[in-house]
């Protein structure tokens, strides 16, 4: 694979805010976090649980690969950029409105919807596929958010 191809700023973009708006917070509950969990620059990823039967053991070990997307996600949002942080962490973790985001940045309101956000969700899938590998991801759960040309 050539990684020097152009990507579709636009598209990589949605594909992001559909992963972090739509996947993430039903990863999360199967996992046994909250969204309000990731938003803490600390994640513990120790077990909430530890009853193994027969019968829970699949799950669990289904939940254990969750996790480690979930944080590779919550380590991706925390090793980007200031501005990338404010916006991933308030509108995708802390469910603020894009105007509450808007007022934390210190920049005008055009700025954030036609640089800053798209910005935020470009720079987030270059850093995932570095956290995907960092924490464990299953190669089968690996995913490339970008779109290319």
């Amino acid at each position: 694979m050539n990684h020097l191809r152009d990507i579709d700023f636009d598209e990589t973009a949605h594909n992001v805010d559909k992963l972090l708006r739509k996947k993430l917070p039903s990863l999360a509950l199967r996992c046994g976090s909250s969204l309000t969990e990731l938003s803490s620059p600390k994640l513990s990823l120790a077990p909430s649980h530890t009853n193994k039967t027969d019968i829970q053991e699949s799950l669990i070990v289904d939940s254990f690969s969750i996790q480690k997307i979930v944080d590779a996600i919550h380590q991706t949002i925390f090793h980007c950029s200031s501005n990338s942080k404010i916006i991933l962490v308030n509108y995708y973790l802390l469910n603020k409105t894009q105007e509450q985001v808007i007022m934390l940045l210190p920049y005008e309101k055009s700025q954030y919807y036609k640089a800053l956000k798209p910005i935020a969700l470009v720079e987030f899938a270059d850093r995932y596929d570095y956290w995907q590998c960092q924490c464990g991801v299953d190669p089968e759960d690996i995913t490339d958010l970008h779109v290319y040309i």
